[in-house]
C-alpha cells in the first residue's frame, strides 16, 4: 500500500511544528491562539491544511502538547520509543482512515480525526507523516541538530544520511566556529 502522499508537506509541518519553541532559549512562537491559526495558513498545503481555522484558547494549549510530544519522536533513543510516542499521538487523536478523491486525484487514504479541532488534525497528519518517514527512512533519518547553540529537529533526506544540523546557518556557524577555533590554536 502506498501512502507516500504522507512522506513531504505532512513531514515537514511536524519538524515545523515541532521547531516553534526553541529548546534551548525557550522562545514560543506559539504564544497566542492567533498564533496557531497563522501557523496552519503558513502551512496551507491544499490536503493537508485547513486554512481559516479560528483557533481557540484550548487549541493553543493542545497544539503546544501535541509539538512536545513531537519532539519525544525525534528525541528517542531508538525506533521503539520513537514508534511508541507517534502510536500515542496517533491513538490519541483518534486517527480513522477515509478514502479520500480531491481535485481528480486518484483514491487514496487519508487519516483523520473524527473530531475537527486544529490539535487532533495536526497529530494524525503528523504522526502519519513521521510513521511513513520512520518507515521508508529509518529511525537514523530523524535528528536534533548538533549545533552549539541550537536544538531544532530535521528529517534527513540526504542520500549518504550524513546531516548532522537543522539548516545550512547552524552547519556553517558550526564550521565557521571551529575554523576560528583552529586558527586560535594554530596561532
Amino acid at each position: 500500500m502506498d501512502f507516500s502522499h504522507y512522506s513531504d508537506a505532512p513531514v515537514q509541518i511536524a519538524v515545523d511544528l515541532t521547531n516553534t519553541l526553541n529548546a534551548i532559549t525557550h522562545e514560543d512562537e506559539l504564544a497566542t491562539p492567533a498564533d496557531v491559526a497563522s501557523f496552519l495558513e503558513t502551512h496551507d498545503e491544499g490536503e493537508w491544511c485547513r486554512p481559516g481555522w479560528k483557533a481557540a484558547e484550548s487549541d493553543l494549549h493542545e497544539v503546544r502538547a501535541l509539538r512536545a510530544r513531537l519532539r519525544e519522536v525525534f528525541e528517542a533513543e531508538d525506533v521503539a520509543g520513537a514508534s511508541e510516542a507517534i502510536n500515542t499521538i496517533l491513538a490519541d487523536v483518534v486517527a480513522v482512515p477515509r478514502l479520500s478523491i480531491h481535485a481528480g486525484a486518484d483514491p487514496h487514504l487519508h487519516f483523520e480525526p473524527q473530531e475537527g479541532a486544529p490539535a487532533r488534525w495536526l497529530g494524525a497528519v503528523t504522526a502519519m507523516g513521521l510513521s511513513v518517514a520512520l518507515i521508508e527512512g529509518g529511525f537514523d533519518r530523524f535528528g536534533t541538530c548538533n549545533s552549539m547553540t541550537c536544538d531544532d529537529v530535521f528529517v534527513d533526506t540526504s542520500r549518504n544520511r550524513s546531516r548532522r544540523h537543522c539548516s545550512d546557518t547552524c552547519t556553517t556557524r558550526e564550521n565557521v566556529a571551529a575554523y576560528r577555533a583552529r586558527q586560535r590554536a594554530d596561532g
